[in-house]
């Protein structure tokens, strides 16, 4: 079946909305003193920690707020020097901001090792695919690019799929220790799967 105009409307929209949304949901950081309160083991009280904490956050709301729109062919094309300097801004969140304080604070993660090794691979996974996207497009293969963008938002996604996924476990009667340890690879390696596939349908694939 044909996707119809209004069809890819509507997925977009649906699409903006929880990327914004969630990107909102973090910056609210800032008006609530409650966003501490899921450490469990003391390094919120640390002050490099909750520098971390807001780097994190602060850079990853920019990167997922911003870098949806990245997607969009019809913006994309038509805007092509915003969505040069969103692409920038991107690389900026990502690669100086957030995922430096990702990693650092995965080293603290509730959940021990599991945990710290799930956040810890995702903080170097997001922080290599975006270093790999910048440099392909500064050496102008576009494609290589584009591929390696699939994949960083991919994970920048999993700040999304991790608040859809861990209420949906809780609700399913998952305890609250064992949801969180699967959380910290289920909210951005299945992404990479859905990923690849969707590399492999537009770069990859070859027609008879």
């Amino acid at each position: 079946m044909t996707k119809t105009k209004p069809i890819i409307k509507l997925r977009n929209g649906i699409y903006g909305f929880f990327c914004i949304g969630v990107s909102l949901y973090a910056l609210s950081h800032f008006f609530r003193d409650d966003f501490y309160s899921f450490k469990i083991n003391g390094a919120a009280d640390a002050s490099i920690w909750r520098v971390a904490f807001h780097m994190h956050f602060i850079g990853g709301a920019i990167a997922l707020g911003l870098g949806w729109t990245q997607f969009l062919k019809n913006f994309r094309s038509k805007y092509i020097q915003i969505h040069r300097r969103i692409g920038y801004l991107y690389i900026v969140a990502i690669v100086l901001i957030s995922s430096p304080a990702a990693f650092y604070m995965a080293i603290y993660a509730n959940g021990g090792f599991n945990n710290i090794l799930g956040f810890g691979m995702m903080a170097l996974c997001w922080f290599a695919f975006t270093v790999l996207a910048f440099n392909r497009i500064k050496g102008g293969d576009i494609q290589a690019h584009e591929r390696w963008m699939i994949r960083s938002f991919a994970v920048t996604l999993g700040a999304v799929t991790l608040r859809i996924f861990m209420p949906l476990m809780i609700v399913a009667g998952v305890p609250d220790t064992e949801a969180y340890q699967a959380i910290s690879w289920f909210c951005w390696v299945p992404n990479l799967f859905v990923a690849e596939w969707i590399i492999q349908r537009k770069y990859l694939s070859t027609t008879p």
